[in-house]
Protein backbone atom coordinates (compact mmCIF):
# COMPACT_ATOMS: atom_id res chain seq x y z
CA UNK A 1 0.00 0.00 0.00
CA UNK A 2 1.05 3.66 -0.28
CA UNK A 3 0.96 5.22 2.89
CA UNK A 4 -1.04 8.85 3.13
CA UNK A 5 -1.46 11.47 5.79
CA UNK A 6 -4.60 13.36 5.76
CA UNK A 7 -4.73 16.70 8.00
CA UNK A 8 -8.21 17.22 10.04
CA UNK A 9 -8.39 21.03 10.99
CA UNK A 10 -10.51 20.78 13.67
CA UNK A 11 -9.94 20.87 17.55
CA UNK A 12 -8.88 17.21 19.51
CA UNK A 13 -12.46 17.02 20.53
CA UNK A 14 -14.24 17.05 17.14
CA UNK A 15 -11.69 14.68 15.53
CA UNK A 16 -8.77 16.84 14.71
CA UNK A 17 -5.19 16.03 13.96
CA UNK A 18 -3.14 13.57 11.71
CA UNK A 19 -4.31 10.68 9.84
CA UNK A 20 -2.09 7.77 8.65
CA UNK A 21 -3.94 5.83 6.39
CA UNK A 22 -3.38 3.07 3.58
CA UNK A 23 -4.43 3.05 -0.28
CA UNK A 24 -5.22 -0.16 -1.78
CA UNK A 25 -4.51 -1.15 -5.05
CA UNK A 26 -8.28 -0.31 -5.78
CA UNK A 27 -8.44 2.76 -4.77
CA UNK A 28 -9.53 2.40 -0.92
CA UNK A 29 -8.54 4.39 2.02
CA UNK A 30 -7.22 1.61 5.16
CA UNK A 31 -6.73 4.02 8.66
CA UNK A 32 -3.40 2.77 9.97
CA UNK A 33 -3.24 5.15 12.71
CA UNK A 34 -3.87 8.65 14.42
CA UNK A 35 -2.10 11.54 16.27
CA UNK A 36 -4.43 14.15 17.75
CA UNK A 37 -3.57 17.47 17.88
CA UNK A 38 -5.29 21.02 17.68
CA UNK A 39 -5.95 22.45 13.67
CA UNK A 40 -2.62 20.99 11.86
CA UNK A 41 -2.99 23.37 8.63
CA UNK A 42 -0.22 21.49 6.71
CA UNK A 43 2.68 18.81 6.77
CA UNK A 44 5.57 18.03 5.41
CA UNK A 45 7.61 14.58 5.12
CA UNK A 46 11.70 15.03 5.59
CA UNK A 47 13.78 12.14 6.01
CA UNK A 48 11.75 9.75 8.53
CA UNK A 49 10.37 12.82 9.98
CA UNK A 50 7.07 14.84 9.33
CA UNK A 51 6.89 18.32 10.11
CA UNK A 52 3.06 19.95 10.83
CA UNK A 53 2.02 23.74 11.54
CA UNK A 54 -1.18 24.14 14.10
CA UNK A 55 -3.11 26.62 13.42
CA UNK A 56 -3.34 28.57 17.17
CA UNK A 57 -2.16 26.39 19.80
CA UNK A 58 -1.24 28.43 22.53
CA UNK A 59 -2.83 30.50 25.31
CA UNK A 60 -0.54 33.31 25.48
CA UNK A 61 -1.28 34.61 21.71
CA UNK A 62 -2.68 33.63 18.56
CA UNK A 63 0.57 32.54 17.05
CA UNK A 64 0.63 29.36 14.88
CA UNK A 65 2.63 26.38 16.17
CA UNK A 66 5.58 23.91 14.72
CA UNK A 67 6.03 20.44 15.83
CA UNK A 68 7.90 16.97 14.49
CA UNK A 69 7.53 13.78 15.03
CA UNK A 70 9.19 10.59 13.52
CA UNK A 71 6.60 9.15 10.70
CA UNK A 72 5.23 6.47 12.88
CA UNK A 73 4.17 9.42 14.85
CA UNK A 74 6.68 8.78 17.70
CA UNK A 75 9.40 10.84 19.17
CA UNK A 76 7.52 13.85 18.92
CA UNK A 77 8.78 17.28 19.60
CA UNK A 78 7.84 20.29 21.84
CA UNK A 79 5.72 22.77 19.40
CA UNK A 80 7.33 26.14 18.85
CA UNK A 81 6.12 29.46 17.50
CA UNK A 82 6.35 30.61 13.97
CA UNK A 83 6.58 33.70 14.58
CA UNK A 84 3.19 34.76 13.45
CA UNK A 85 -0.70 33.86 12.65
CA UNK A 86 -1.99 31.83 10.66
CA UNK A 87 0.77 29.61 9.46
CA UNK A 88 -0.25 27.48 6.22
CA UNK A 89 2.72 26.10 4.12
CA UNK A 90 6.43 24.53 5.31
CA UNK A 91 9.54 23.66 3.64
CA UNK A 92 11.77 20.96 5.28
CA UNK A 93 15.69 19.92 4.22
CA UNK A 94 18.35 18.87 6.12
CA UNK A 95 18.22 20.74 9.57
CA UNK A 96 16.20 23.68 7.84
CA UNK A 97 12.35 24.26 8.13
CA UNK A 98 11.10 27.43 6.27
CA UNK A 99 7.53 28.10 7.40
CA UNK A 100 5.19 31.00 5.85
CA UNK A 101 2.51 32.90 8.13
CA UNK A 102 -0.57 33.91 5.58
CA UNK A 103 -1.94 36.69 8.45
CA UNK A 104 1.94 37.92 8.86
CA UNK A 105 2.95 37.91 5.23
CA UNK A 106 6.32 36.62 6.73
CA UNK A 107 8.59 33.81 6.02
CA UNK A 108 10.82 32.23 8.90
CA UNK A 109 13.37 30.10 9.49
CA UNK A 110 13.86 27.44 11.89
CA UNK A 111 10.99 29.22 14.18
CA UNK A 112 13.93 32.13 14.21
CA UNK A 113 14.65 34.20 11.63
CA UNK A 114 11.67 36.51 10.22
CA UNK A 115 11.20 38.41 7.30
CA UNK A 116 8.45 40.51 6.82
CA UNK A 117 7.37 41.77 4.02
CA UNK A 118 5.01 45.00 2.90
CA UNK A 119 3.13 46.36 0.65
CA UNK A 120 -0.53 45.20 -0.75
CA UNK A 121 -2.22 44.52 -4.16
CA UNK A 122 -4.91 45.69 -6.48
CA UNK A 123 -7.76 43.37 -5.24
CA UNK A 124 -9.15 44.37 -2.38
CA UNK A 125 -10.00 43.30 0.33
CA UNK A 126 -7.77 40.00 -0.22
CA UNK A 127 -4.55 41.64 -0.78
CA UNK A 128 -4.71 44.91 1.78
CA UNK A 129 -1.49 43.50 2.98
CA UNK A 130 1.10 40.94 2.11
CA UNK A 131 -0.13 37.10 2.54
CA UNK A 132 2.71 34.76 2.21
CA UNK A 133 1.11 31.07 0.94
CA UNK A 134 3.49 29.16 -0.17
CA UNK A 135 7.23 28.14 0.11
CA UNK A 136 10.30 25.19 -1.36
CA UNK A 137 13.23 24.99 -2.32
CA UNK A 138 14.46 25.46 -5.76
CA UNK A 139 15.75 22.33 -7.45
CA UNK A 140 19.96 23.22 -6.48
CA UNK A 141 18.69 23.65 -3.03
CA UNK A 142 20.90 26.62 -2.67
CA UNK A 143 17.75 28.54 -2.55
CA UNK A 144 14.27 29.12 -1.06
CA UNK A 145 11.04 30.48 -2.92
CA UNK A 146 7.75 31.92 -1.45
CA UNK A 147 4.63 32.90 -2.88
CA UNK A 148 3.15 35.98 -1.40
CA UNK A 149 -0.57 36.02 -2.52
CA UNK A 150 -1.34 40.04 -1.67
CA UNK A 151 1.54 40.74 -3.47
CA UNK A 152 1.36 39.07 -6.73
CA UNK A 153 5.22 38.62 -6.13
CA UNK A 154 7.14 35.10 -5.96
CA UNK A 155 10.23 36.22 -3.71
CA UNK A 156 13.68 34.33 -4.27
CA UNK A 157 15.56 33.97 -1.09
CA UNK A 158 19.24 32.16 -0.08
CA UNK A 159 18.86 29.82 2.82
CA UNK A 160 19.60 32.59 5.39
CA UNK A 161 16.85 34.11 3.78
CA UNK A 162 18.89 37.39 2.04
CA UNK A 163 16.58 38.32 -1.13
CA UNK A 164 17.98 37.21 -4.18
CA UNK A 165 15.57 38.11 -6.93
CA UNK A 166 11.43 38.36 -6.93
CA UNK A 167 8.97 37.96 -10.12
CA UNK A 168 5.31 38.79 -10.73
CA UNK A 169 2.46 37.48 -11.65
CA UNK A 170 -0.44 39.79 -13.20
CA UNK A 171 -1.50 42.23 -11.04
CA UNK A 172 -4.66 41.21 -8.78
CA UNK A 173 -4.20 37.82 -10.30
CA UNK A 174 -2.92 36.31 -6.45
CA UNK A 175 -0.26 33.97 -6.73
CA UNK A 176 -0.63 31.24 -4.36
CA UNK A 177 1.36 27.56 -5.08
CA UNK A 178 3.84 26.34 -7.71
CA UNK A 179 5.69 22.97 -9.04
CA UNK A 180 9.05 22.66 -10.79
CA UNK A 181 9.24 21.34 -14.18
CA UNK A 182 11.19 17.76 -14.03
CA UNK A 183 14.50 19.70 -15.25
CA UNK A 184 13.90 22.33 -12.97
CA UNK A 185 14.16 24.77 -15.98
CA UNK A 186 10.33 26.08 -15.94
CA UNK A 187 8.21 26.25 -13.06
CA UNK A 188 3.90 26.92 -13.24
CA UNK A 189 2.26 29.35 -10.36
CA UNK A 190 -1.82 28.51 -9.55
CA UNK A 191 -3.23 31.94 -9.17
CA UNK A 192 -6.00 31.76 -6.63
CA UNK A 193 -8.05 35.16 -6.90
CA UNK A 194 -8.01 34.63 -10.72
CA UNK A 195 -7.67 30.82 -11.52
CA UNK A 196 -5.13 30.45 -13.74
CA UNK A 197 -1.07 29.21 -13.93
CA UNK A 198 1.75 31.27 -14.62
CA UNK A 199 4.48 30.26 -16.56
CA UNK A 200 7.89 31.28 -15.56
CA UNK A 201 11.17 30.01 -16.72
CA UNK A 202 14.34 29.78 -14.58
CA UNK A 203 18.23 29.80 -14.26
CA UNK A 204 20.22 30.35 -11.32
CA UNK A 205 17.98 32.35 -8.63
CA UNK A 206 16.12 34.41 -11.05
CA UNK A 207 12.21 34.01 -12.75
CA UNK A 208 11.52 35.13 -15.82
CA UNK A 209 8.01 35.77 -16.09
CA UNK A 210 6.80 34.12 -19.70
CA UNK A 211 2.83 33.88 -19.99
CA UNK A 212 -0.58 33.29 -17.94
CA UNK A 213 -3.69 30.85 -19.14
CA UNK A 214 -6.67 31.40 -17.39
CA UNK A 215 -9.23 28.24 -16.55
CA UNK A 216 -12.84 28.06 -18.32
CA UNK A 217 -14.53 28.58 -14.75
CA UNK A 218 -18.19 29.20 -14.85
CA UNK A 219 -18.35 30.18 -11.21
CA UNK A 220 -17.27 34.33 -10.91
CA UNK A 221 -16.37 33.74 -7.21
CA UNK A 222 -14.03 30.56 -8.00
CA UNK A 223 -10.93 30.41 -6.19
CA UNK A 224 -8.03 28.14 -7.18
CA UNK A 225 -6.16 26.08 -4.88
CA UNK A 226 -3.71 23.18 -5.33
CA UNK A 227 -1.15 22.53 -7.86
CA UNK A 228 0.52 19.41 -8.76
CA UNK A 229 2.66 17.40 -11.64
CA UNK A 230 2.37 14.18 -12.97
CA UNK A 231 5.00 13.99 -16.13
CA UNK A 232 3.36 15.85 -18.93
CA UNK A 233 -0.05 16.49 -17.08
CA UNK A 234 -0.12 19.64 -15.06
CA UNK A 235 -3.32 19.27 -12.16
CA UNK A 236 -5.28 22.11 -10.69
CA UNK A 237 -7.82 21.91 -8.02
CA UNK A 238 -10.62 24.83 -8.11
CA UNK A 239 -12.94 25.95 -5.70
CA UNK A 240 -16.76 27.05 -6.22
CA UNK A 241 -16.06 24.92 -9.25
CA UNK A 242 -15.25 22.16 -7.44
CA UNK A 243 -13.37 20.23 -10.08
CA UNK A 244 -10.00 19.08 -11.02
CA UNK A 245 -8.07 21.01 -14.31
CA UNK A 246 -5.76 19.08 -16.37
CA UNK A 247 -3.29 20.37 -18.97
CA UNK A 248 -1.07 19.04 -21.46
CA UNK A 249 2.38 20.59 -20.24
CA UNK A 250 5.61 21.11 -22.53
CA UNK A 251 7.92 23.30 -21.18
CA UNK A 252 6.66 26.82 -21.52
CA UNK A 253 2.83 25.55 -23.45
CA UNK A 254 0.31 24.49 -21.95
CA UNK A 255 -3.25 23.05 -23.55
CA UNK A 256 -5.84 22.02 -21.50
CA UNK A 257 -7.56 18.67 -21.93
CA UNK A 258 -9.80 17.65 -18.75
CA UNK A 259 -11.63 18.87 -15.86
CA UNK A 260 -13.79 16.61 -13.99
CA UNK A 261 -15.14 16.74 -10.19
CA UNK A 262 -13.71 16.62 -6.98
CA UNK A 263 -16.52 15.27 -5.51
CA UNK A 264 -16.88 16.95 -2.55
CA UNK A 265 -16.82 20.88 -2.27
CA UNK A 266 -14.04 23.61 -1.23
CA UNK A 267 -10.72 21.12 -2.79
CA UNK A 268 -8.01 22.68 -1.18
CA UNK A 269 -5.24 20.42 -1.69
CA UNK A 270 -4.92 17.18 -3.50
CA UNK A 271 -1.95 15.14 -4.91
CA UNK A 272 -1.47 12.25 -7.15
CA UNK A 273 -0.73 8.66 -5.37
CA UNK A 274 0.22 6.00 -7.85
CA UNK A 275 -3.19 5.66 -10.37
CA UNK A 276 -4.89 7.72 -8.25
CA UNK A 277 -5.90 11.50 -7.16
CA UNK A 278 -6.50 11.91 -3.65
CA UNK A 279 -8.59 15.64 -2.67
CA UNK A 280 -9.27 17.06 0.34
CA UNK A 281 -12.75 18.74 0.78
CA UNK A 282 -12.39 21.91 2.36
CA UNK A 283 -15.90 22.78 2.94
CA UNK A 284 -17.92 18.72 2.69
CA UNK A 285 -15.60 17.53 5.08
CA UNK A 286 -14.63 15.09 3.11
CA UNK A 287 -11.63 13.16 1.39
CA UNK A 288 -12.21 11.67 -1.90
CA UNK A 289 -10.47 9.10 -4.01
CA UNK A 290 -10.39 9.93 -7.61
CA UNK A 291 -9.08 7.45 -10.60
CA UNK A 292 -6.40 9.39 -12.25
CA UNK A 293 -7.74 8.00 -16.40
CA UNK A 294 -11.69 7.69 -15.33
CA UNK A 295 -12.31 10.22 -12.95
CA UNK A 296 -14.55 7.77 -10.83
CA UNK A 297 -14.98 8.46 -7.62
CA UNK A 298 -13.48 5.19 -5.83
CA UNK A 299 -14.02 6.32 -2.58
CA UNK A 300 -14.98 8.60 -0.17
CA UNK A 301 -14.38 9.53 3.67
CA UNK A 302 -15.79 11.51 5.99
CA UNK A 303 -13.62 14.01 7.98
CA UNK A 304 -13.78 17.25 9.58
CA UNK A 305 -11.93 20.19 7.39
CA UNK A 306 -9.57 17.94 5.92
CA UNK A 307 -6.89 20.72 4.51
CA UNK A 308 -3.65 18.50 3.13
CA UNK A 309 -2.58 15.43 1.80
CA UNK A 310 1.44 14.16 2.56
CA UNK A 311 2.18 11.09 0.61
CA UNK A 312 4.21 8.57 2.95
CA UNK A 313 6.05 5.61 1.77
CA UNK A 314 5.55 3.21 -1.21
CA UNK A 315 5.53 -0.48 -0.24
CA UNK A 316 3.80 -1.95 -3.28
CA UNK A 317 0.33 -2.91 -3.99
Amino acid sequence: MKEIYLLSCAEVAEGGGVYKYGLTETGKLKEIAYLPCPKPMYAVIFGERLHILLRSPFNADDHSGFFSCKTDFTDRSEIQSTLGRCACHLAAEGNDVYIVNYLSGNIVKNCKKVVDHSGAGVNLPRQDMPHTHFTTFLPDKKYVLCCDLGLDTIFIYDRDLNEISRAKVPQGYGVRHLVFSKDGEFFYAVNELVPSVSIFKYSDGAAKYIDTTKFDCKDVNSTAAAIRLDGNRLYASVRGENEIFVFDVCGATLRPIADFSCGGSGPRDFDIVCDYIVCTNENSDTVTVIDKTSHSIMDELPMRAPLNVVKGEYNGF
